[in-house]
């Protein structure tokens, strides 16, 4: 099952990083270990064909690189390669762990500069990645076996930008990708026998934060808009409860094909929080006595009028 928020993993996950002399950064989303990396681990380790032999895997929002520097511990044949954004010097501080680590002659060490994933190095990869523009970057044209990341969305903007690299990591080598191959002149010739290469994609979600008020509803309307399914296979579901907290759960990303494009909005883990919230607002609406109705009704008016004023 899935660690909770609070769980002391994610001390002994930091507490790990310290013995290579890694500091942590609380206050920056991308400088601290969070429970999410923890069960995405427990996932990957805990399911064979999650992790095939020598497989090449790209992770988005490393973060501290502690799942890259854990994953490879625990298998040293995997092609790791951890990526982060420019921003807010989250590139910066990757390329410090894993190089801080690596000189400390135990699990990492790597370069933005190595020539290929298919090169076989003794530590972990990293590499800056801009999501809006992964079409134009070198690591799209490279073969990955997994795609995979934890708690990688924090906003509207960022939701969009995810499900649009995810969408152009897990079409390059389908049928999906066909229209834009046709562009560039690479398409296979009639004879030409080929196969589905697309990786797989795992990432691990902390599904109702801050009071059913996060950003899985966006995430999840950004990747149907992207044509792509998320499919929940590991975690904490809370299947048959009613409770609003904070759960983990790992969704399995794919491309949606045909009929399998329509999901059960009723059902699905990332809609789950903004469903609880509604049906909370629902009720206590329906206890609310005439005085409380004006002062809410007296509330949204200063409300627009301050949006008004600005």
């Amino acid at each position: 099952s899935a660690p909770p928020p609070e769980a002391t993993g994610v001390a002994a996950a930091t507490d790990e990083l310290a013995a290579l002399g890694i500091r942590v950064v609380p206050e920056h989303c991308s400088g601290r270990v969070w429970p999410a990396a923890l069960t995405l681990f427990q996932h990957l380790v805990g399911h064979d064909d999650a992790l095939t032999c020598g497989a090449r895997v790209l992770e988005l929002g490393a973060g501290t690189g502690w799942l890259a520097l854990k994953a490879r511990q625990h298998r040293d044949d995997l092609q790791w390669c951890a990526t982060e954004t420019n921003c807010g010097d989250a590139y910066a501080r990757l390329a410090r762990n894993l190089t801080r680590a690596g000189g400390e002659g135990t699990m990492a060490r790597g370069s933005e500069q190595d020539e290929s994933p298919e090169t076989k190095t003794q530590f972990p990869r990293f590499a800056a990645l801009d999501w809006s523009a992964v079409a134009d970057s070198k690591i799209a044209t490279q073969a990955w076996d997994l795609v995979c990341g934890s708690d990688l969305v924090y906003g509207e903007a960022g939701a969009l930008a995810l499900a649009k690299c995810l969408g152009v990591l897990l079409r390059k080598n389908t049928d999906d990708g066909d229209d834009e191959r046709q562009k560039k002149g690479t398409l296979p010739k009639k004879n030409e026998i080929t196969v589905d290469s697309s990786p797989k994609c795992l990432l691990a979600q902390t599904c109702g934060r801050w009071g059913g008020f996060g950003y899985d509803a966006i995430l999840y309307d950004a990747l149907v808009s992207e044509g792509l399914l998320a499919d929940a296979v590991g975690g904490e579901l809370l299947l048959g409860s009613r409770e609003l907290k904070q759960h983990v759960v790992v969704f399995k990303i794919s491309v949606a094909r045909g009929a399998a494009a329509s999901a059960d909005a009723k059902s699905h883990p990332l809609l789950r929080a903004k469903r609880l919230r509604a049906a909370q607002e629902n009720a206590a609406e329906r206890n609310m006595t005439e005085e409380d109705c004006d002062a809410r009704e007296a509330s949204k008016a200063m409300d627009e009028l301050d949006k008004l004023l600005e």
